[in-house]
């Protein structure tokens, strides 16, 4: 561990330079505990039982070791071994290919391994920018600009997840794949939004196979273990939405978190 010269307090947390923090776990997953893309990692490092610790860091005031870990600066980035994984997907994979002890998330067959490959490929393609592009009609007083947000969103949600969902209620079937936790982080938040401030945006009765999925998967116990609760999110969402963009974003955050005081910012 560094020195004084080489740490600061900020909110309450150390924050280290150039190194991340030293820890007894084998594996360490540098994320944010907001990232929906650094939540896909912690879901199945905690679905198959890894024994792993969580880095989380600022976005907004990155350290230098996370651009050690990842040269994009983006999270997730697992430790282990002395390689360092990024990409979430490629996170994803390593984790089942390296600990094959437990049931594997990807379907034996075939067929239904490539359908969910597409599936999660559409998803990144047409849900994911058009729930961001919510976000940022949400900065300006342009109510069109909302409602065509809005309407994007809704039409890529039916296209790629309602009418896919099938008897569900994962995409599964009776049971959840690599495809469910590839798709779930950004349909909860939609979720989480219209239940408590967004009600136009998902509705359950529009959206009735979409909304008994995100329930379905809120109550399965990896997805408990890693999640962040609705009033944080909020939190966050709030602050995000605004325009703000504060140094770290670890409101209610679990594990500890670290930023670089004179890292790079991207």
């Amino acid at each position: 561990m560094p020195g004084a010269e080489d740490s600061q307090t900020l909110y309450g947390y150390e924050t280290l330079r150039g190194n991340p923090p030293c820890t007894d776990k084998p594996i360490r997953i540098i994320s944010m505990e907001f990232c929906p893309f650094a939540e896909r990692a912690r879901i199945v490092a905690a679905k198959h039982g890894v024994d792993h610790d969580i880095i989380n860091v600022s976005l907004s005031n990155k350290p230098e070791f996370l651009f050690r870990a990842n040269p994009n600066g983006q999270v997730p980035a697992l430790l282990h071994e002395g390689h360092a994984i990024f990409e979430s997907e490629n996170v994803v994979e390593y984790l089942e290919n390296r600990f094959p002890e437990t049931a594997s998330l990807y379907p034996k067959d075939a067929a239904v391994r490539a359908e969910g490959r597409q599936l999660s490929s559409q998803h990144g393609g047409k849900v994911i920018p058009s729930f961001y592009k919510v976000f940022g009609a949400l900065k300006s007083d342009d109510a069109a600009a909302k409602e065509e947000a809005f309407g994007a969103f809704q039409k890529a949600v039916d296209e790629w997840v309602e009418q896919k969902l099938g008897s569900g209620p994962f995409f599964g079937g009776a049971t959840e794949n690599i495809t469910d936790i590839l798709i779930y982080p950004w349909l909860n938040r939609a979720t989480i939004l219209t239940r408590n401030t967004l009600p136009a945006l998902l509705p359950a009765d529009k959206f009735p196979k979409t909304d008994k999925y995100v329930e379905a998967m809120r109550a399965l116990p990896h997805i408990k273990a890693t999640a962040t609760t609705d009033e944080d999110f909020l939190k966050f969402g709030k602050s995000y939405s605004s325009g703000q963009k504060p140094i770290g974003f670890n409101i209610g955050s679990k594990h500890p978190f670290y930023a670089g005081p004179e890292s790079k910012d991207a």
